[in-house]
């Protein structure tokens, strides 16, 4: 047998062996069967069994603040009186990955231990470890929410009105169902989906990397971004204006022929197209206006690196 052969297969029964002893001698400290290691779907058929169950009176609360790592989060509103969090997760947790709640001054945290500033490193950091925090807030609270997340899913269970509404997310998809109301609304994340039902505010602004932005209503005056995906915009109303910016991918828009706007769109690689009678400012057709109703116009800018504008009523 050819030697470079040789030592290939070598090569790879000694990797074969190393990372099966990880995992056994993973599997003897922590006695979890394994359950942090797990490459199979979260929604398919995992039983999860609740590790902690807190809550906390809201009086005179002006900020709720979740930070957390790699878990899934899911927020809903509640007719309780108290902020009420649940952890649960397929095996077994350490004490030192329980969320932690606080109150300081006017402001509620709740994170996990492994949020306090220390350093660990995963291994196998890609891997879901099976993990969800759900997280629920009295209807009476109408103050400010920040939610901050490495890696994992963010879902809105139920219509949350209130304040100022931050999100912010690195790896993983945002969903909400109900629709989001607020003074401010501000989600953004790195790699994963935005689908939305609503977002209803005086201002808002949606930032995407890599991942698509899907909002089938939406009001008031803000700015939408992404880099690397498709836009699709459904629109109930405009307060004053909407800016829309692609780098790579479709935006698709949905405006009813009742609103008075202006619409200026432009794409670089791409075409602009609507069932509205646009007035297009080239021969290439990649840049276009078209104003409907009567003055006062709400504006709509938008603008595309690669891939088409579509515009319909």
């Amino acid at each position: 047998m050819n030697r470079r052969l040789i030592k290939g297969l070598i090569v790879i029964w000694i990797t074969i062996a190393v990372v099966g002893a990880y995992f056994l001698i993973y599997g003897i400290l922590h006695g979890n069967s394994f359950s942090n290691f797990q490459f199979l779907d979260k929604s398919k058929g995992k039983i999860y069994n609740m590790q902690k169950d807190e809550d906390i009176s809201i009086k005179n609360c002006n900020k709720i603040s979740l930070d957390f790592s790699n878990e899934d989060i899911f927020i809903q509103t509640t007719d309780e009186a108290n902020l009420r969090v649940v952890q649960s997760s397929v095996g077994k947790l350490k004490n030192e990955d329980k969320f932690v709640m606080s109150k300081n001054g006017d402001n509620i945290e709740i994170k996990t231990n492994n949020r306090n500033g220390t350093f660990k490193f995963h291994v196998f950091q890609f891997i879901n470890i099976n993990q969800k925090i759900e997280v629920y807030i009295p209807k009476k609270y109408v103050e400010d929410l920040y939610v901050n997340l490495s890696s994992g899913d963010m879902s809105f269970n139920s219509s949350v009105e209130m304040n100022d509404i931050y999100c912010s997310q690195a790896s993983g998809d945002i969903h909400v169902k109900g629709g989001i109301t607020g003074n401010n609304v501000n989600i953004k994340t790195t790699s994963g989906d935005i689908n939305a039902d609503g977002i209803y505010s005086k201002y808002y602004k949606l930032e995407n990397t890599s991942g698509d932005i899907r909002i089938n209503s939406i009001s008031g005056s803000g700015d939408i971004k992404a880099v690397s995906g498709d836009v699709k915009v459904n629109y109930r109303g405009i307060d004053n204006y909407s800016k829309i910016n692609s780098v790579s991918g479709d935006i698709d828009l949905v405006i009813p022929k009742s609103l008075s706007f202006k619409f200026n769109g432009q794409s670089i690689s791409g075409d602009v197209n609507s069932d509205f009678p646009l007035n297009y400012e080239n021969t290439r057709k990649n840049r276009a206006v078209v104003q409907v109703g009567n003055p006062p116009y709400k504006t709509v800018d938008v603008n595309a690196v690669s891939g088409d504008i579509n515009l319909s009523q």
